[in-house]
């Protein structure tokens, strides 16, 4: 998938302002849990089992925390954050 294109559905199922966040946003400013780790690949589990339902996708990804809305736009923007944001959880 191209970025653009990535970039348009991420966008439509997180919102502007999360999109944006997501991309301006440091790890190192979050405040990361095995918890919120925890929390962030459920919901990108349950978001595959929705894959091609936008609309319950968007539902499902309103209902969350902010934080785990944010950190799971950035691990989807980038999916080799993913690693990097377990390591800085458990280098605390």
């Amino acid at each position: 998938m191209r970025k653009e294109e990535q970039g348009r559905e991420l966008r439509q199922l997180f919102g502007e302002p999360v999109v944006y966040l997501a991309q301006i946003t440091d790890i190192a400013n979050l405040d990361l849990s095995a918890e919120l780790m925890d929390n962030v690949h459920d919901s990108a589990g349950v978001l595959l089992t929705m894959r091609g339902k936008v609309q319950m996708q968007q539902r499902y990804i309103n209902g969350l925390p902010f934080t785990v809305r944010l950190v799971l736009c950035m691990w989807l923007m980038d999916t080799e954050l993913a690693s990097k944001l377990i390591r800085a959880v458990y280098a605390k």
